[in-house]
């Protein structure tokens, strides 16, 4: 079966953040593997079917602590077993400037790293 999809707009950044989120009366948790602005790809112990909205929140570190994002709205764009990709529909002005800030800082960081690896000769 070939999948039909719409190309991303934003890239995603590679992360490891503990989600949680509501879905047919069940609280569940996660792990979000890759994040942008826009959406991200998460395993959860709930399989959410393609075309759910769901409310959805994330923890990020921030200086050495961690810090909430809360996601007011998230559709599931697809779905396979216990992993799928989430588009952000709503979020606070608040909460999308913490969630951007911490992706700033994460492609900063590894635009850093890729600098310090040594050059192979051929």
């Amino acid at each position: 079966m070939i999948k039909s999809y719409t190309p991303r707009q934003n890239a995603r950044t590679s992360v490891k953040c503990p989600f949680h989120y509501s879905y047919d009366g069940i609280l569940a948790k996660g792990t979000i593997w890759d994040l942008s602005a826009t959406g991200w790809r998460a395993t959860g112990e709930v399989p959410v079917p393609a075309g759910s909205e769901v409310a959805a929140y994330f923890t990020i570190p921030n200086k050495g602590r961690s810090q909430n994002i809360a996601i007011d709205a998230a559709v599931v764009r697809w779905s396979e077993g216990l992993t799928a990709g989430w588009e952000i529909t709503r979020i606070e002005a608040e909460a999308r400037a913490r969630l951007i800030h911490f992706l700033e800082n994460c492609n900063a960081a590894d635009k850093v790293a890729d600098t310090k690896q040594p050059k192979h000769r051929k």
